[in-house]
């Protein structure tokens, strides 16, 4: 699974759009990143 397709895939469980899952997803990743 790709970064895209994780983002489908959360957009598409949580009802948000792909726009808003990417963001989302975005700031986990920063948030985990940043506390490494």
């Amino acid at each position: 699974m790709n970064k895209a397709q994780l983002i489908s895939k959360i957009a598409e469980d949580s009802g948000i759009t792909n726009a808003q899952a990417s963001k989302a997803l975005g700031a986990v990743i920063n948030g985990v990143t940043s506390t490494l």
